[in-house]
Order: structure tokens, then sequence, then C-alpha cells
């Protein structure tokens, strides 16, 4: 090569170069598509199969209100003796059991997207709750559980003094 000339890369190695440079962002960006991906797959292969990943766990809404905290449950098709609640350790545990219906032989299922079996949900509470006054309702399929505070967790107004 003479001098003052430079070497030009054919465009392949060029490529090559810049796709084996590691990034933590592109390999988190990789890690993140394959495990949607293999959602996706799932999924495709058998709409069953996906139904049974979300729905093992019901849905849970929790808020805070001055004195309890509240826990919303979605529980459709639910009876009240298909419930369990514990709390152990500022854990609220919930288990329960969706029960099949019984199998019939004259029917001809084209579709079904229904799911059974025992479900179970442990929710971390944000401070000490007065086990004891716990309070749990079922009203269309919603589980609604109150849990008042424990008077430890209960927020304390302090009143400021002036000086003189």
């Amino acid at each position: 090569m003479a001098t003052g000339q430079q070497q030009v890369m054919p465009r392949q190695q060029q490529r090559s170069r810049a796709v084996s440079q590691w990034s933590p962002r592109t390999e988190m960006e990789r890690v993140f598509q394959d495990f949607f991906r293999d959602f996706r797959d799932l999924a495709s292969w058998n709409p069953q199969s996906m139904l049974a990943l979300t729905s093992a766990f019901p849905t849970v809404e929790m808020y805070e209100e001055k004195d309890k905290f509240v826990v919303k449950v979605d529980t459709p098709g639910l009876e009240k003796e298909d419930i369990r609640i514990s709390i152990t350790d500022n854990t609220l545990h919930l288990r329960g059991e969706v029960r099949q219906e019984e199998e019939r032989e004259d029917r001809n299922y084209i579709y079904s997207e229904r799911v059974y079996g025992t479900f179970s949900r442990d929710i971390p509470l944000p401070s000490a709750v007065n086990a004891d006054q716990v309070r749990a309702t079922v009203k269309n399929g919603v589980l609604t559980i109150e849990l008042p505070k424990s008077k430890e967790a209960m927020p304390k107004e302090i009143k400021v003094e002036a000086q003189k």
C-alpha cells in the first residue's frame, strides 16, 4: 500500500465489528425481547396456556385510608367458602380454588377460556395491622378486605409549641 492511502475495510467486516461491541442496554433489550417472545409463542401455541399463567393469580388492588388498608380482589364465580385469608408477619395470604363444573358428555365445546384450580397470593402489607379486626366481604365477584392499621402504624400528629 502506498504512503497516504488508507486501507478500506470491506463493508461486511465493518458491520461485524459494530455488532461485536457489548452494551449493557443492548443486552437488557435482548433479554426482555427473548422473555416476551417466549410468552407470545406460548400464547399463539395454546391460548389456554397463556390464560392459565395470568388467571392463576386473581388481580389485586390495594389502597390506604387514614385508619386502614383496603385490598380488593377479583374473584368472579367464587363463593365465600372457596376463599381462605390469613395474616402472618405483615403479609396477607390469599388462597382459593376455582372449582370445575361437572363434565357433561352432551356438550360439544367449541371454545373455552375458563381456568380451574387453586390460586395463591401473598401480599406484603406496608405496616402492621390489627389482625383481630380484619373484615372480609365478597360482593358481585369482588372480595374486599379491610385491614385496620395497628396503633403503632397510625399517623401521629405532633403539636408544635412556640418557645418564649
